[in-house]
């Protein structure tokens, strides 16, 4: 019986073995490339195009710092809910409290300019720059635009490394890109990944110009602000927002185009807020697996509204009408659409290739200048662009009769930001300024000059018509 079990248990040893070896035999002959990890064949790609990371890298981050900011914050203590029993019983009126916050941003001129986003530095009391060699400076605002989530920053003192804007126009999908910042206050920190998709627009972001670059390398809180690199060491875009359940990287991260990032701070060193183009259309995404249930060859922009006295509607653009090209270029989706006319001038000629019916057309038209959020830039050394929180519009016959207004004098608010100092101030939406300070407002330059013409921290009296009813609205300009 013993006998008989070590010869089973032979012939099984054996048996295993002639398998083992067979398999191997025949996994080797299947594949005669050998298995690579992917961090491996990561890095025999990146040798085999000749790029070299560390290279890249030392180039550009001495340009890389650390932005932080300190804003006052209004805490409210305990209420009673009347003003006259909180004095007498002295409970805690509101507080203020002092906060501060960390993200990146980097030097794009030697003069000292440089690029953070609008997130990081809202509200910002005090901003401290430090860079690579731990150095601190203190910057001044230049200008934010909270539309695109960008902010300009200066310091005044030496001279700096900086990163040059690349064209993010020549960006291909699954290009290679490191990702440059100070994540959770931590010290210059690179990641590498590739372009994973272009044109993002993310749902529920309060930032109305989206044009996201999508990627794989590994974005965290506190690389906002920091370059996208390419692998010609410039910055195509500006870190900016993550997808993540949890608050770190899962590999879904997106940064702004730096061609829309080179418009915003020209504009904002420039002019202090930024002008963008505009036509007057609402637009909405078809996309090609769509068009065929629209009774169309393929997918577009389509038109949904066109306002009155629009440049749309003086080039002879019309409602249904599929926006497919502008200037040559393929237009893919709304919000790429509402970008490439944004960065135009106002002024500027466009020709828009339309399909309509059957029928393809081009129709030229001249960009006007978009209803903008209004800015204030205070007196003094230490001036800076103040958002009011409101976008308005100019009012006319026509604009009165299409959105159903009581008047067509003043200017419209069209928009209120949450939280901002035009809410604070008892401000609507729909609201339609006719005066401030008893001087009559027929356009709206001619408001933003007169509000920025007064001292931060004055008051305005403005008569507001609101539903047919004219209120007088006393006006604080924020500090």
């Amino acid at each position: 019986m013993k006998k008989f079990g070590l010869t089973v248990g032979l012939s099984f040893l054996g048996g295993a073995i002639f398998f083992a070896l067979t398999f191997g035999y025949l996994q080797n002959s299947n594949n005669s490339e050998p298995f690579l990890s992917p961090d491996l064949a990561r890095a025999e790609t990146v040798k085999a195009k000749g790029w070299d990371f560390a290279q890249i890298v030392k180039k550009v981050k001495p340009a890389v710092v650390q932005v932080i900011s300190e804003a006052i914050v209004e805490r409210r203590g305990f209420s009673t809910g009347d003003d006259f029993f909180d004095r007498f019983f002295d409970f805690p009126r509101r507080r203020q409290e002092r906060v501060s916050g960390s993200g990146s941003g980097f030097f794009i001129s030697k003069d000292g300019y440089l690029i953070t986003n609008n997130h990081v530095v809202k509200n910002a009391v005090k901003i401290t720059i430090i860079d690579i060699n731990n150095k601190e400076y203190e910057a001044k605002k230049i200008g934010t635009d909270p539309k695109s989530d960008l902010a300009l920053l200066k310091v005044d003192e030496g001279e700096h490394s900086f990163i040059e804007l690349g064209d993010s126009n020549k960006l291909e999908v699954g290009e290679w890109v490191l990702a440059i910042g100070n994540p959770f206050g931590q010290s210059l920190t690179v990641t590498s990944g590739i372009v994973s998709a272009k044109g993002r627009k993310l749902e529920g972001l309060e930032v109305e110009y989206q044009n996201f670059i999508q990627t794989d390398a590994a974005i965290n809180r506190g690389n906002s602000g920091g370059p996208l690199i390419n692998m010609e060491a410039k910055a195509i875009g500006i870190n900016s927002v993550i997808l993540s359940s949890t608050g770190g990287n899962i590999g879904i991260g997106f940064a702004i185009p730096s061609n829309m990032a080179r418009k915003v701070m020209r504009d904002l060193k420039k002019e202090g807020r930024v002008i963008r183009g505009y036509l007057g259309v609402q637009i909405y995404d078809i996309p090609d697996r769509e068009a065929e249930e629209y009774d169309m060859e393929q997918g577009g922009v389509y038109i949904s509204i066109v306002e009155p006295d629009s440049p749309a509607e003086k080039a002879g653009v019309k409602k249904h009408d599929i926006v497919i090209k502008l200037n040559g270029e393929d237009v893919s989706t709304a919000s790429n659409l509402q970008t490439m006319v944004a960065n135009l001038s106002p002024g500027d000629s466009l020709e828009l290739t339309i399909i309509r019916g059957k029928e393809k057309k081009k129709i030229t038209a001249v960009v006007g200048e978009a209803p903008d959020t209004l800015k204030v830039r205070p007196g003094g050394d230490s001036a800076v662009t103040v958002d009011l929180g409101m976008v308005l519009m100019g009012n006319s016959p026509a604009i009165a009769r299409r959105y159903e207004l009581d008047t067509s004098q003043g200017i419209i608010v069209k928009e209120v930001s949450r939280g901002s100092n035009a809410q604070q101030n008892g401000i609507r939406a729909m609201d339609i300024i006719l005066r401030v300070n008893r001087v009559e407002i027929e356009s709206v330059s001619q408001f933003r000059d007169f509000i920025s013409s007064r001292k931060s921290g004055s008051r305005v009296l403005m008569v507001i018509n609101r539903g047919g009813t004219e209120y007088l609205a006393r006006y604080k300009l924020p500090e």
